[in-house]
């Protein structure tokens, strides 16, 4: 009696070492996949701020440019003498747009939205924000480059400072930084343009007195 039972468990031992090994491979399987989801993921966060960098280093010449424009139709239809800096305009334009040509915004862009929309969630509008910034420098960047002719000033009446611009982008930096989970949902079409309309200037004034806040922090700091 005791031999067939030893012989049972000699058969049964086999068995379970083997279910065993089973687990582990396919746990060992599941980790790896999440693993690499997640090294994915990062990869497409830091192709976002390396964006967002890229589009903050042009924004002050492009935020001139915009406001020139304005004030050049604005003396257009008033039929006003040009000043002599607004002659310079074009001479101006053409040299930011050597540097950052129009193919190059297309690509930055749209590179912006896509992985904005695929790997950010909308939570504290991280999603709306990116796409926001996105539509807006497209807009700009179209209504210099145009002469005003296309007027996109009339959808996009929110023009933000390079001090906010750059005061939205490093707390979008941050919040990105921070961002470690998977699977997030899309917004719809709109959803991002309304975030602009009713949202986007009040965030604009937040980034702006967080930066304040945390400059004052560090230089209390450094005095100590």
């Amino acid at each position: 009696m005791i031999n067939i039972m030893e012989i049972e468990i000699y058969k049964i031992i086999p068995f379970a070492f083997s279910l065993i090994a089973i687990t582990i491979s396919i746990a060992t399987i599941f980790f790896t996949r999440q693993n690499l989801k997640r090294q994915l993921r990062l990869g497409k966060l830091e192709e976002i701020l390396e964006i967002l960098q890229f589009l903050d280093s042009y924004y002050r010449g492009l935020f001139m440019l915009f406001k020139d424009t304005e004030e050049k139709i604005e003396h257009i239809q008033n039929q006003k003498k040009m000043p002599a800096y607004l002659e310079e305009l074009s001479r101006n334009k053409e040299s930011f747009t050597e540097m950052f040509d129009m193919k190059t915004l297309i690509n930055k862009v749209s590179r912006l939205n896509v992985l904005s929309k695929s790997y950010l969630p909308n939570k504290k509008n991280l999603k709306s924000k990116a796409l926001t910034i996105a539509d807006v420098y497209f807009a700009m960047y179209y209504h210099v480059k145009s002469d005003g002719n296309l007027r996109t000033k009339k959808t996009y009446t929110i023009i933000p400072k390079p001090i906010e611009m750059k005061c939205i982008i490093s707390e979008l930096e941050d919040q990105i930084i921070f961002e470690m989970k998977l699977g997030y949902k899309n917004i719809g079409g709109n959803e991002h343009y309304k975030y602009y309309k009713n949202q986007f200037q009040r965030d604009l004034s937040n980034a702006v007195s967080l930066e304040k806040e945390k400059r004052e922090k560090e230089n209390s700091i450094s005095a100590l």
